[in-house]
């Protein structure tokens, strides 16, 4: 008979919050197995770099750091973003400087910072990037990992993403399931001028975000739009492309001039209705939250709840599945999670409506936000993880 392996924790996702969850439970000296089936599909693009990016805060950054990950040394940094309407009048630009910190932002290829982190070494750490859960017996603590067989934890987490089969398995049920009829092409253009380390966020009908990369003149593209318009889209020759994106951006952070191969992915906003559905289970991540990508805010809302993680191991839990441990820890991130979900649908909704009135609402608003350096120094805080409400963990 197999003998059953037992661990402290097991993490199911290797993704950035999977893994960052995985290294803080093993420096806390929990023997810890992270399993995943990695099937992500090669994302490297023509012009040289992933075409999947992360923004991280400084926080963030700073937090994977602490955990011993080196840093990828190509990077490409946001010190300056600029909020843009198509055909309004008014904008806000943030800076670093603003706020008197070195960047607002760090951006990483997701291949890059996903490997540094699995091949960073922690004792009382394995890796299994070829199995996934796929049962779970609540009463025993037992799980049924493909490749390895029955695995007994006195802890669970789950940071799958947010299709988590693991979530489906647990029976978790979803406070939002927001089907936004939207999807997102993401790709890397190459533009007739430097970035200058700057970012824009355009908001038209619909979104799209232009992110610098450590190509000098290539930037990283999230543009949200329609099923139907996406679809349409994405069949267009790169020419077609390169000539709808120059009208949608308005050519704000140069002429667009190349575009890389397009991926697309359907967009929905989601929130768990426990994060803590059992005692010895916690759902974090994208599999607890998913929110509009319009802001990059999601890994960064991951990465949060790592870090409240690691606030309650400080306090060294006699148990890690010890009745009511992670209740406080369900309560606050639940609200900084929903609170997010709804920011990005308002954003969403208010920057749909195009009617005059509405953008003329909407351009005052600006304006007065961008004319009170109070103000915006601290939304800027807050969106680089420094400010009173994400700091609430």
């Amino acid at each position: 008979m197999t003998p059953i392996l037992t661990y402290d924790v097991v993490v199911s996702g290797a993704g950035l919050t999977g893994l960052a969850a995985a290294h803080t439970f093993a420096k806390h000296g929990y023997q810890t197995l992270v399993v995943d089936r990695d099937q992500s599909p090669d994302t490297k693009g023509r012009l040289g770099a992933d075409l999947r990016t992360v923004a991280l805060s400084p926080v963030a950054s700073d937090q994977l750091q602490d955990l011993g990950v080196e840093m990828p040394s190509r990077t490409g940094y946001i010190d300056v973003m600029h909020i843009w309407e198509s055909d309004g009048s008014a904008n806000i630009k943030m800076t670093a400087d603003e706020v008197h910190e070195p960047h607002l932002a760090i951006v990483h290829e997701n291949e890059a910072i996903t490997t540094a982190l699995k091949t960073r070494q922690h004792d009382g750490l394995e890796m299994n990037l070829n199995a996934r859960v796929t049962a779970v017996a609540e009463n025993s603590r037992e799980l049924h990992i493909d490749d390895i067989g029955t695995v007994q934890t006195g802890f669970l987490v789950v940071a799958e993403g947010s299709n988590s089969s693991t979530r489906q398995l647990l029976g978790t049920a979803l406070d939002i399931d927001q089907n936004l009829q939207e999807h997102a092409i993401a790709t890397l253009v190459k533009t007739d001028r430097p970035h200058q380390d700057s970012a824009w966020q355009v908001f038209g009908p619909t979104p799209l975000a232009l992110l610098p990369i450590a190509q000098p003149d290539c930037l990283s593209l999230i543009w949200s739009l329609p099923n139907d318009v996406a679809a349409e889209t994405m069949e267009l020759s790169d020419p077609e492309f390169i000539v709808r994106l120059n009208h949608a951006c308005e050519q704000v952070a140069g002429e667009v001039k190349e575009v890389d191969r397009r991926m697309s992915f359907p967009l929905r906003q989601r929130l768990v209705s426990d994060f803590n559905p059992l005692p010895w289970v916690l759902i974090i991540g994208d599999a607890a939250h998913t929110i509009h990508p319009l802001a990059g805010q999601g890994i960064n809302l991951g990465l949060e709840d790592v870090r409240a993680v690691d606030k309650v191991l400080d306090n060294r839990p006699s148990r890690l599945c010890k009745p009511n441990l992670w209740r406080t820890f369900n309560a606050k991130r639940k609200f900084r999670a929903a609170s997010m979900v709804h920011l990005m649908s308002f954003f969403s909704s208010i920057y749909a409506l195009r009617s005059p009135y509405m953008r003329l609402l909407r351009n005052t608003g600006v304006k007065w936000v961008n004319a009170n350096d109070g103000l915006k120094r601290q939304l800027i805080r807050e969106a680089m993880g420094l400010g009173p409400i994400a700091s609430v963990s």
